[in-house]
């Protein structure tokens, strides 16, 4: 079954903040175990914790520049999060792509402000519509999609009967 996907487009970011302490930064070496935390229980395709998955899944991938790859740093200094800006053959479109809460920072609230901070990144960057994928049954981060913005796309026949029923799951 393909994945449901979701688009924004470029307007305005709305303000946002971060709980106290934490913040986002890009990737540096060092950081790919951190990543593999965020990723692992997010049925990402990321199975272990090692170097080698990080560097297949985002080092390798001429897509994702690894400046693109951005932390949400804790209070305490841990990667708590990741998100990643893909780009595109077109300029003017970007992804959002392996986005994952380390486990035991999760119900924090930090989801949200972590999409805004690449979604400003992006725009920066020129891009006029962002796209994402996801599935039906994430129904935690659908909702922070929503309202970061995104819309569903009715790309596949059985996209709308999908849609109303996760809309329908989330009350909406």
């Amino acid at each position: 079954m393909e994945q449901l996907k979701m688009a924004r487009d470029d307007s305005m970011v709305e303000e946002f903040s971060f709980p106290e302490g934490f913040y986002m930064r890009s990737y540096t070496k060092g950081d790919e175990l951190g990543w593999c935390r965020c990723m692992i229980d997010g049925s990402l395709g990321v199975e272990e914790i090692k170097e080698e998955v990080f560097a297949e899944k985002m080092l390798k991938d001429k897509s994702v520049n690894p400046d693109n790859i951005f932390f949400l740093i804790s209070p305490e200094n841990e990667i708590a999060g990741s998100v990643t800006y893909q780009y595109t053959d077109d300029k003017a479109i970007g992804f959002i792509h392996m986005v994952g809460i380390e486990s035991r920072y999760l119900g924090r609230k930090l989801a949200l402000p972590m999409h805004l901070y690449v979604i400003k990144k992006i725009l920066d960057d020129g891009v006029k519509q962002i796209f994402l994928t996801t599935d039906d049954w994430r129904l935690p981060a659908i909702k922070v999609y929503l309202n970061a913005g995104f819309a569903p796309v009715l790309y596949q026949p059985d996209m709308e009967e999908r849609w109303n029923q996760v809309m329908a799951k989330l009350g909406g």
